[in-house]
């Protein structure tokens, strides 16, 4: 009698569980209303002439998927600086393979051929500030290149950045740069550094990034080995040129939301998702970022309507935004044609985001 008793109880708190199990997932998995997908989809393509894609995907489902202005599932995009945050994930896998030396390893050592000193050419002018310049530079380290504390003087999207990519040797370019502040102190968005480090991490892996991403990151994702652009030494650029189809980004951004896990495979480590999401650099404001909270490991973070996200972001309005407490990502390309307004059409895509975040 007890055991027939007992094993009434169990069914009955496996049904409950069961219950609340589906209804959770039916909160995460609820469509979106007709009428908003409509009004949503027509306010985005009148707000943004350059848009091409929005999609979210939510519990790993796909609630909302929208090509524009003849953009399709197979139409490849320059997704710019979402780039870095895929090398960032490259460093995860290769200190998961115990390649990557301490972050606090001075970049110097790793690249010991850019470390001339100038003091040792006779007649430079000068020669106290370049002596104290390359005394600097020593202490620049491989953390510092990753959370954009570089310290060097430079402008993103200026002539500077310009003439660093036009140099025959981009890296020595900027490591010629004088330094505004010292390494570790300031936060100064600088594709150059991102450049910089990612020839460090090649040099560490003893391979392309390219040939590493592909063995190591895409193969596994199921991602066919993307279009990605070299300096003028043949070096994958670190800080962008990276050409990739929407579902694709789709696809890395749920491996970040699954903590570095996409189909069973766990590609790079929950513990690296974690430290280079988290806050390496205090940001509470950024022009094209609302309610920016800090800057990890080239990712971007801020509260979408009081939810965390982390976001890559790319020049134009690339994007591929993480949002843990809802089980969601949303990724956005633009065309990068002359109707697309360059970093505006980052902070509008982010209102369309708070829109889409704010239906939770």
């Amino acid at each position: 009698m007890r055991s027939k008793q007992f094993l009434q109880a169990m069914t009955m708190l496996c049904l409950i569980l069961f219950c609340s199990k589906l209804k959770s997932q039916a909160a995460f998995n609820k469509e979106l209303p007709k009428d908003f997908t409509y009004q949503f989809t027509q306010e985005i393509n009148d707000s943004i002439p350059s848009i091409g894609s929005f999609i979210v995907s939510q519990n790993n489902k796909v609630i909302y998927e929208q090509y524009f202005h003849g953009a399709n599932k197979e139409t490849i995009f320059s997704i710019k600086s979402v780039t870095k945050s895929i090398v960032s994930v490259l460093a995860g896998i290769a200190q998961d393979k115990n390649i990557l030396p301490n972050l606090n390893t001075p970049v110097l050592k790793i690249l010991p051929e850019y470390n001339v000193s100038r003091s040792s050419f006779k007649n430079i002018s000068n020669i106290e500030g370049k002596a104290a310049h390359d005394s600097i530079r020593n202490t620049l380290t491989l953390k510092n290149l990753l959370t954009m504390q570089g310290g060097f003087d430079w402008i993103e999207n200026s002539k500077i950045s310009t003439a660093m990519s036009f140099s025959g040797d981009p890296v020595k370019f900027v490591l010629d740069l004088p330094f505004e502040e010292y390494p570790g102190t300031v936060f100064n968005y600088n594709s150059g550094e991102t450049h910089l480090f990612g020839v460090a991490l090649a040099k560490i892996l003893k391979t392309s990034l390219k040939k590493f991403a592909a063995d190591n990151l895409f193969k596994p994702l199921k991602i066919n080995n993307p279009r990605w652009d070299t300096d003028s030494m043949n070096r994958n650029i670190g800080g962008s040129e990276m050409f990739m189809k929407s579902e694709d980004m789709l696809k890395f951004g749920l491996m970040i939301l699954n903590n570095g896990k996409l189909g069973g495979k766990q590609i790079v480590s929950s513990k690296w998702i974690q430290e280079s999401t988290s806050e390496h650099v205090k940001l509470d404001s950024w022009d094209v970022m609302p309610d920016a909270n800090g800057y990890g490991y080239y990712w971007w973070r801020r509260k979408t309507n009081g939810h965390q996200a982390f976001v890559a972001t790319g020049y134009g309005g690339q994007l591929i935004c993480v949002i843990p407490d809802l089980k969601m990502v949303i990724v956005t390309t633009c065309f990068l044609n002359d109707k697309n307004k360059g970093r505006t059409e980052i902070k509008k895509l982010h209102y369309f985001i708070d829109k889409m975040t704010k239906r939770n």
